[in-house]
């Protein structure tokens, strides 16, 4: 929480009087799924949410927009006799550079930092169905890369997409298959500040 505070504190003092500032809420929906490196499992992506934050400080055609997200990761899976979903719960923080091309449209591209929070998984065979705590299997952190598109109204109103690309192996298991993020969102924010 620090850092974040730290992040806030030091885009506020950087800016020149010029600077537009924006801070409001957002949240949306999601599809997320993780791809594994198994080439017999497969894993379908689920619909999800998101809320939180967002801070922006805008210098013309250029924008910082620092974010902090919870949001879920869920996803169906199968293998060979048997089907399950995970659901996973990250607190993240996204740090956006927005461009401007003409009036609030926006092309967006940034780094983005996750934490865990929680992860379940159900199990499901022929015979019964088992539910167990996963946070412990998975890292803690995970990092992606993020790249959207946007438009910022005038009155207030921000519309946005993102596609999120995990770089980090978030997998801890023994086995050693690879599993990396990949999340799709959709988000509706409004400014406080207009």
């Amino acid at each position: 929480m620090k850092k974040i505070l730290l992040l806030f504190a030091i885009i506020v003092l950087i800016n020149p009087v010029k600077a537009q500032i924006d801070f409001g809420i957002k949240g949306g929906l999601n599809l997320g799924k993780l791809i594994l490196s198994d080439p017999e499992a497969s894993y379908q992506s689920k619909t999800g949410y998101h809320a939180g934050i967002f801070f922006q400080s805008r210098f013309d055609k250029v924008a910082i927009q620092p974010e902090l997200l919870l949001y879920t990761l869920q996803g169906n899976f199968s293998g060979p006799g048997y089907t399950g979903t995970e659901d996973f719960t990250y607190v993240t923080i996204p740090v956006m550079l927005k461009f401007f091309p003409v009036k609030g449209l926006n092309l967006q591209v940034g780094p983005q930092f996750g934490m865990l929070i929680n992860g379940e998984r159900s199990t499901s065979t022929l015979l019964s169905t088992i539910k167990q705590d996963i946070k412990e299997q998975y890292e803690k952190t995970d990092y992606s890369v993020s790249a959207g598109l946007g438009w910022d109204f005038s009155f207030g109103l921000k519309m946005d997409a993102r596609y999120n690309i995990g770089v980090k192996d978030i997998n801890k298991a023994a086995n050693g298959e690879e599993a990396k993020s990949r999340v799709f969102l959709v988000s509706l924010g409004w400014n406080f500040l207009k």
